[in-house]
């Protein structure tokens, strides 16, 4: 079952974010936080993930993976969506969790190779930009507009 959470973390839930940073591999390197220019990756700095939700980042995560979205604990103007999972489907049903939750911009930048773009764009994230070996993405917030239902007519059932 996915779980959405920002604000503090209970030690059960630290437990369970840490299996699954120990249980599956990020082999394209784009589960990181930058830091003063720094790449840092949250397998090997795990309390950078939780410093940051207990200051406002969102965090998902599920046994598909775990979906980070930085940039609320510093106030940074962009929201960047940070993906571990073991496959896209996986990363398929994190992300829909996420899209149900936020709506607001949020961007993702991953390496071009990692087959976890193929679900951010099945989600909703277009292209913004290229950088290099990476790609930028974008999805826009969802402006759902509600509609009033139509008044039921005299004799309608």
């Amino acid at each position: 079952m996915l779980q959405y959470k920002s604000g503090s973390l209970s030690k059960i839930e630290i437990t369970q974010i840490n299996s699954i940073l120990s249980e599956i591999v990020d082999i394209f390197g784009d589960f990181y936080i930058t830091k003063d220019r720094l790449r840092l990756y949250i397998k090997e700095n795990s309390h950078l993930l939780y410093e940051g939700v207990t200051k406002g980042n969102k965090v998902i995560w599920g046994d598909e993976g775990i979906i980070l979205v930085d940039g609320y604990a510093d106030n940074y103007p962009r929201k960047y969506v940070k993906i571990l999972a073991r496959n896209e489907e996986d990363a398929n049903q994190l992300i829909k969790l996420l899209n149900w939750n936020l709506n607001e911009d949020i961007y993702a930048k991953v390496k071009k190779e990692n087959p976890i773009l193929k679900a951010l764009q099945r989600n909703g994230f277009k292209f913004v930009g290229d950088r290099g070996k990476e790609i930028l993405l974008c999805r826009k917030a969802n402006l759902r507009k509600t509609f009033d239902l139509p008044k039921k007519e005299e004799g309608d059932k």
